[in-house]
Order: C-alpha cells, then structure tokens, then sequence
C-alpha cells in the first residue's frame, strides 16, 4: 500500500511540477523585462567595449565586439568573435521576488550550423550576494535568429536578486551574435 501511495504522489507531482514550469513567449506578454539593457541598445555605441549592464567573467575583450551590423531587435548586438577560449557573459543584479517563477530567454545566430550549445543560467542570490539559486539549459545556434530559453522557479526565500549567465564554449572557427537577452516574472506561486 505504501508503494501505491509513493507512485501515487511521484505521479500527481510530476503533473503539477510539469505544468508550473512550462513557460513560453505567451506567457511574457504585457510583463516587464528585468534585465537592463538587454538589447545593447544603451549608452554611446562604441565596438571596442561590452555593452552597459554586462561583463565578461573570463576577461577576454579581444573576442567581443559590441556591433551595428547585425542584430535580432534595435540596432545593436553582442558580437563573439572566433572565441579561442570559453566566453561568459553576465547580466547586471536585477531585483527578483522568490514567490515569482521566471521565464528567460536570448536570441544568438551564428556563422554556420553546427551542434556546438550555448548555455543559459538564470542564478539568484540572497541579500549578501550568496548564490541561492542556479537553473541552466543549453540550445543550438543557427545562422538565422534562434531562441534559447529557461524557466526557473521555486527558489529559496532569501532570493533577492538574479543574474543572467551566457556560456560559449572555445570555438575558433565560429561567430556568434547575442541579443534581446531577457527575464520575465511569470508566475507567482501560491503558498
């Protein structure tokens, strides 16, 4: 009886995990996007510096560009030039509410299809910065503007604030454009 009841409850758990989770671009309509200029679109446009709002973890400015030329929205994107090692750009903290689930998503296109993924991390962190928090799934650039996004929700109390984290792994014969990466409060979960 007990393993009934077990199966019963990983079952209808399953179920309603599964459907709190499942997200899309319906869901973000009329919602606020909370990361700051997710776009590239602020401050003086200048090639040779990483858009307001962004760093780069691995300090390598000689494979990033900050371009004019191509991008999924707006004028500008992030452009990732032949990378001869691992790329990690990250969000600007952005306030977060640990009742909320949210919906994140960025667009990226490259030089030519291939199965090499990028990675997107959504990570929350408490008041005194410590992570609380980490959800991350990968997809598969194309040469025309491709979606890649993550729901991440159910977060501890403490959540205060989050960040958005996007991996590139090596890769010297490719190019990479990165824009429109966004997050939405979708959700709030009754307690």
């Amino acid at each position: 009886m007990g393993k009934i009841i077990l199966v019963l409850f990983a079952i209808l758990s399953s179920c309603f995990w599964g459907s709190v989770m499942n997200f899309s671009e319906k869901d973000i309509k009329d919602k606020e996007n909370v990361v700051y200029n997710s776009g590239f679109e602020n401050d003086e446009f200048d090639p040779q510096i990483i858009p307001d709002g962004w760093f780069d973890l691995e300090n390598t400015p000689e494979y990033l560009a900050w371009d004019n030329t191509d991008s999924h929205a707006g004028s500008r994107s992030l452009k990732v030039n032949f990378p001869k090692q691992n790329i990690t750009i990250i969000s600007d903290s952005f306030p977060i509410d640990a009742d909320y689930v949210y919906y994140s998503r960025f667009f990226v296109k490259t030089n030519y299809n291939s199965n090499d993924t990028i990675t997107i991390r959504f990570l929350a962190f408490d008041s005194k910065g410590k992570r609380v928090g980490k959800f991350s799934d990968k997809g598969l650039p194309e040469k025309e503007w491709t979606q890649i996004d993550i729901t991440s929700g159910f977060l501890k109390s403490t959540a205060r604030f989050g960040r958005i984290v996007i991996s590139i792994s090596e890769k010297p014969d490719k190019i990479y454009w990165l824009d429109d990466i966004e997050s939405f409060a979708v959700y709030r979960i009754q307690k």
